[in-house]
């Protein structure tokens, strides 16, 4: 896959910084509206983050990697190398009609889903890959 940007980045909170600044950059250059890029940013940084606290339990320097790609459609590749975590499995959590006392939290993977028209999960031989299309 050609991508206009690929990232391999430790799971740190700078390397979370440095990929958000990177992909508002690649995505200006793009010419996509801001509102396209912010959707990214916040996937992208839910996706990181939550690697770095569930994935890895805390930062280190273990890989995030990232490809994104603005035409003909925009497409995001995440991968990481931590245990398996396959995300489109909690498509069936409401936050809306959870019931009393539910788990607070969990409401972070249904954002990143509902913001993508596709979304598809690869288990690697180490670790995870999660492929986005935007509309």
């Amino acid at each position: 896959m050609s991508a206009d940007l690929v990232l391999d980045l430790s799971a740190t909170t700078a390397g979370l910084r440095s990929c958000l600044d990177r992909i508002r950059e690649s995505c200006t250059l793009s010419n996509l509206p801001r509102d396209t890029i912010s959707r990214l940013q916040i996937v992208v940084e839910e996706l990181y983050s939550n690697t770095i606290k569930y994935g890895y339990g805390g930062e280190c320097e273990r890989p995030v990697r990232l490809r994104l790609r603005t035409s003909p459609r925009i497409e995001l590749v995440y991968e990481d190398a931590a245990p398996a975590f396959d995300p489109t499995a909690w498509r069936e959590f409401q936050p809306d009609t959870a019931p009393p006392g539910a788990q607070v939290g969990r409401k972070g993977i249904p954002l990143v889903l509902g913001m993508a028209a596709s979304t598809r999960y690869e288990r690697l031989r180490e670790g995870n890959r999660l492929t986005l299309t935007f509309a």
